[in-house]
């Protein structure tokens, strides 16, 4: 079944808050629109239906075989394309890309919800360059894919509206200090493809393939990421579980994190700043330096290292900002539900019910009391729902959090 036209703002399926930190789901933004009746039978008997969510799961479930032989070519691609240019600092860690070479479908599915958009990385493999700066032989592998039938895929590079205007290839380098002048050597489509690295001090260089021996205008695209090296790839596998996931958790899952311009002072903004404090700590105390210390390894063969440490003082301030925030969440949700439950509030329930797809579907446009009453009581399951589900987030994060205190914590 080709379901590619159907997007996830025609979702609100509610989603269990087990394993939030692993990357394998991600919350929906809000919604008053639910679809309980778009449903799909596969039996052609109504009491058996699949939601819109429950097609695209299957789809891309029965994909997956196929996606890993897909996978399977790719990795031996790469490790025929490492032994060639060995000596010249190419490796490939075969155990390492066989960990993960196609993404889950619950990973797809939170993905999916999260950009509105099928997510291009469902094939992914990780090729070491000791040396990504030497663009002469990143021009030289690519070469290589080329003859064993991969091309770049396309994306859009100029957009009006929904007319895409220009395309141009995926491809992504993400080094520091990289120029056009050094990328020259790539040639004109992708010289000026040129990123900067992360905050955290990630780096790498990143494209997406297709298989043109496929014949398929199905095809998804193949995900190869070129890092510096071993110690590179273990250094983002860690600062993804001990930072990153708390960080993202904090700053995008979190609904009362995506409350705009909150009050001073109010829980939304005590949560939203107590956020930030924490962030800019893990960033500035797990997630660069684990970077700094990868990237010297593998790339400068220095065996300077820096400190990847939390302070028992700093584990303590963490741990009671994590508490505000948990803390923060029952009195954001209890003043809302108020502010939806007064009459006050009125006014904001008739343009919300006016914004609805059932409101501009009937030819009645009168707008009843029933209307508002039923409005306001999806408004208030709403907030429940997010209270309930904010709550399960945060403490995931405290668990999170311990290990990473437990991980690096050192005494002052």
């Amino acid at each position: 079944m080709d379901i590619k036209a159907i997007t996830p703002n025609f979702q609100n399926a509610q989603i269990s808050r087990k394993n939030f930190l692993n990357n394998r789901h991600v919350i929906q933004p809000n919604s008053l629109n639910y679809l309980g009746r778009d449903t799909v039978s596969f039996s052609g008997k109504a009491q058996i239906t699949s939601t819109i969510g429950d097609v695209i799961r299957k789809s891309y479930s029965d994909k997956i075989p196929q996606y890993k032989i897909m996978g399977i070519k790719l990795m031996d691609t790469m490790e025929v394309i490492a032994n060639k240019f060995k000596d010249r600092g190419v490796s490939f860690d075969r155990k390492y890309c066989e960990h993960s070479p196609v993404k889950s479908t619950e990973s797809f599915i939170s993905k999916f919800r999260r950009s509105g958009e099928n997510p291009y990385d469902r094939i992914r493999t990780t090729l070491y360059v000791e040396n990504p700066y030497d663009f002469k032989l990143i021009k030289e592998i690519l070469n290589e894919l080329k003859l064993r039938d991969y091309k770049l895929s396309q994306i859009p590079d100029k957009v009006s509206g929904k007319r895409v205007l220009s395309r141009k290839p995926d491809f992504d380098i993400r080094l520091a200090n990289a120029t056009e002048a050094e990328t020259k050597v790539l040639g004109p489509e992708l010289q000026s493809l040129i990123s900067k690295p992360l905050s955290t001090g990630y780096e790498d260089i990143q494209m997406r393939l297709i298989d043109t021996s496929l014949k398929s205008k199905d095809t998804p695209p193949l995900e190869v990421l070129i890092l510096y090296g071993k110690n590179f790839a273990k250094a983002k596998e860690a600062e993804s579980y001990y930072s990153y996931d708390i960080r993202r958790a904090l700053d995008k899952l979190l609904h009362i994190s995506s409350v705009k311009n909150p009050a001073i002072n109010s829980p939304a903004y005590r949560v939203q700043s107590n956020t930030r404090i924490i962030c800019d700590t893990l960033c500035n105390n797990i997630s660069k330096p684990l970077f700094y210390n990868a990237k010297n390894k593998d790339f400068n063969h220095d065996s300077f290292q820096l400190p990847v440490e939390l302070g028992k003082s700093t584990i303590k301030a963490l741990t009671g900002l994590i508490e505000g925030i948990r803390s923060k969440i029952s009195l954001h949700y209890k003043a809302e539900i108020a502010k939806v439950s007064s009459d006050e509030f009125k006014p904001e329930l008739e343009r919300i019910f006016k914004a609805s797809q059932k409101y501009k579907e009937r030819q009645d446009k009168t707008i009843y009391i029933n209307d508002l009453i039923d409005t306001r009581n999806q408004l208030i399951n709403n907030l429940k729902t997010q209270k309930k589900e904010d709550l399960a987030l945060i403490m995931k994060v405290q668990e999170r959090f311990s290990e990473t205190a437990q991980k690096f914590g050192k005494n002052d």
